[in-house]
């Protein structure tokens, strides 16, 4: 069960769907964002750097959780952020 997540290629922003593997219990997390109207979306920067959002409609500000990285290997543990703080956000605002 991975994490889909919405990817914007460069350099005209064409969406694809990538899945991202991770530990069952971050995915289960992801997969209740997503259950609550969430969606994860991410992109490769100009920069080299790698940008993950949680976004949900009823948040204000459009990214409800944001996490920007040098692309590689650390890229994983921020996917794991971006999810833990989406669930955070979901709490905090009472959507279920």
């Amino acid at each position: 069960m991975s994490i889909p997540f919405t990817q914007y290629l460069r350099p005209n922003g064409q969406r694809v769907t990538v899945e991202i593997d991770r530990p069952a219990e971050i995915e289960q997390l992801a997969h209740q964002f997503i259950a609550a109207g969430g969606r994860y979306e991410c992109e490769e920067l100009t920069t080299g750097h790698a940008s993950l959002t949680a976004v949900h409609p009823n948040c204000d500000y459009g990214d409800c959780a944001i996490e920007i990285v040098v692309s590689g290997p650390k890229v994983p543990a921020a996917v794991d952020r971006v999810v833990q703080k989406s669930i955070k956000w979901l709490d905090e605002v009472g959507v279920e």
